[in-house]
């Protein structure tokens, strides 16, 4: 038996999702309450339904993750040889300093969401700020899931694992996304990356976990 995402692209498709009320309003920053019915402001609360029951029709979550070997080394510090410069921020150094190996990991809910959303920002500017919050949150929701799957697998075979880190946090810049994609295929799953390491779709996120020793 071996690592069965080790050198070897794992892709989920059609990943099951389900659009939590409560969730939708702490990320709308609405304390305390857990549905919409207890709103105060019932107009508010029927644009954040209309935008969680179109949400549903424009989710299409989809993720990859890879496994890769790290090299420890006294001078060059952790990395991979696919991508030797990919880990050299101090922070991910600190964060793989006692792993064995590295998981990258991608996860997108697709363009359609986005697409809606930028179709209807002139004409229902609230409708699509409540569009666009869903599908943020959704976004980490989806990469939640392709984590689990990750989990599991580190769990498998007796490691534990770090936080899960993406670019564009602390020293990691996003241009380290120009190696991660290539490494996760990334037009497999429709993602591209603009001239500014922007991922499009917008509400995709790219991430390592590693794979901390035991003991």
């Amino acid at each position: 038996m071996r690592i069965k995402s080790l050198n070897n692209i794992i892709t989920i498709k059609n990943i099951p999702f389900e659009i939590v009320e409560e969730r939708v309003l702490r990320e709308l920053r609405i304390p305390r309450i857990k549905t919409l019915k207890e709103m105060e402001e019932q107009n508010v609360a029927k644009f954040i339904k209309w935008a969680i029951d179109t949400a549903y029709t424009f989710i299409d979550g989809n993720g990859s993750y890879i496994t890769l070997p790290l090299i420890h080394d006294e001078e060059k510090g952790v990395y991979i040889k696919e991508a030797p410069t990919i880990f050299e921020a101090p922070s991910i150094q600190k964060l793989l300093k006692e792993c064995d190996y590295a998981t990258l990991l991608l996860a997108t809910i697709g363009p359609n969401l986005e697409d809606k959303v930028d179709s209807i920002k002139t004409d229902d500017a609230s409708g699509a700020y409540y569009l666009e919050t869903v599908g943020g949150w959704m976004a980490d929701y989806i990469t939640d899931k392709v984590d689990a799957f990750v989990e599991a697998e580190i769990l498998k075979w007796g490691y534990g694992r770090t936080m899960r880190y993406s670019p564009g946090y602390g020293d990691w810049q996003l241009e380290v996304q120009q190696e991660i994609l290539p490494l996760l295929k990334a037009e497999r799953l429709g993602i591209t990356l603009s001239d500014s390491c922007i991922m499009n779709p917008r509400k995709s996120v790219s991430a390592v976990v590693g794979w901390q020793k035991k003991g």
